[in-house]
């Protein structure tokens, strides 16, 4: 009967460990209005973990989106990162496609967002991904976000939102496999400047379940939308 207990212990305290650490993310954002329809953005981004004090991962990454009719959106994006493995950095590919609806809600200012995304991640040839890399993951994810502009302080955008990630890969549990919750502040600085900052709790659901706490930087830069008009032939 004691050892018995003692099992039953040490399996209790594994299956509700769970490891704790924050994260700091550094990016930078390139956008540009191709028309009224069309528009593309390029972003890089470096992450640190273990409070801060170790890269993580780094990333460039292209998007591509198209408006269908107003308020909905279609896209694509690729994104190529270098994640640690503590000896090496493994290359790793990500391609999405992306459904985002936005809307205005109330006459007071607040807008509300979602995105459905589904995302196929790929390192290696998908036979060698099936065989030596199992865990290679696919997921949907899906974000919704409240944001509030007042036009007396217009400069100012804060939002807070709420995402969830399911994934399609069957070793892991059935059911989500990690939410965030965020709070941020963009500030649209003279000359299509923004600088954004944001709060990210994030909990990872596994064998051992993480909790980030994650604190973001992004600058953000808008193209004038005159460079791409067409010029009038005289």
């Amino acid at each position: 009967m004691k050892k018995i207990l003692v099992v039953l212990s040490i399996l209790s305290g594994t299956a509700f460990s769970q490891q704790v650490d924050a994260e700091l993310w550094l990016g930078a954002a390139v956008k540009a209005d191709i028309n009224k329809k069309l528009s593309l953005k390029y972003e890089t981004q470096t992450r640190f973990n273990q409070n801060a004090t170790r890269i993580k991962t780094y990333y460039n990454e292209l998007s591509i989106d198209y408006e269908l009719i107003k308020n909905l959106e279609i896209g694509t994006t690729y994104r190529y990162s270098r994640r640690n493995r503590d000896t090496y950095y493994l290359g790793d590919n990500r391609i999405c496609l992306n459904l985002s609806y936005d809307k205005k809600i109330t006459d007071l200012g607040f807008k509300f967002k979602a995105r459905a995304r589904y995302q196929y991640s790929f390192d290696r040839l998908t036979i060698i991904n099936n065989l030596i890399f199992p865990d290679t993951e696919n997921m949907f994810r899906l974000k919704l976000e409240l944001d509030y502009k007042n036009d007396a302080f217009k400069r100012f955008l804060p939002r807070v939102g709420y995402e969830l990630f399911k994934s399609f890969n069957p070793i892991k549990a059935q059911g989500i496999s990690a939410y965030r919750l965020y709070a941020g502040l963009d500030l649209d600085l003279p000359a299509r400047h923004e600088i954004s900052l944001k709060y990210i709790y994030e909990k990872d659901f596994g064998s051992t379940q993480q909790i980030n706490h994650i604190y973001m930087v992004q600058y953000g830069y808008s193209l004038p939308s005159k460079l791409f008009k067409k010029k009038k032939k005289k």
